[in-house]
C-alpha cells in the first residue's frame, strides 16, 4: 500500500477501525451499537459489523463514533 492509498484508508469514515490488546478494545467510526453482553459487542460501521468477543466486558468510554470497552479480548471479527 502506497502512501496516498494508505492516508485514504485512515480517513474513511465509513470501515470500521479496531485497536485491540488482552485486555482492552478500541473501536473508531461506529454508527451503532447492536448488540451487547458480558461475552460479545457487535456495532455497526457504515454498512459492515464489527464483533469484538470475549469475556466480563465493560464499557469505559463512549464518544461520537468511538468506544472503549475492557475486559478479556478473545477475537474481533468483521461481518
Amino acid at each position: 500500500m502506497n502512501i496516498k492509498e494508505e492516508l485514504a484508508y485512515d480517513f474513511d469514515f465509513t470501515k470500521p477501525k479496531v485497536i485491540a490488546t488482552e485486555k482492552r478494545a478500541i473501536l473508531e467510526n461506529i454508527t451503532a451499537i447492536v448488540m451487547i453482553s458480558e461475552k460479545a459487542l457487535t456495532v455497526r460501521s457504515g454498512s459492515r459489523y464489527t464483533t469484538v468477543v470475549g469475556e466480563d466486558f465493560v464499557i469505559k468510554e463512549i464518544g461520537e463514533g468511538r468506544l472503549i470497552i475492557e475486559g478479556k479480548v478473545q477475537r474481533v471479527e468483521f461481518l
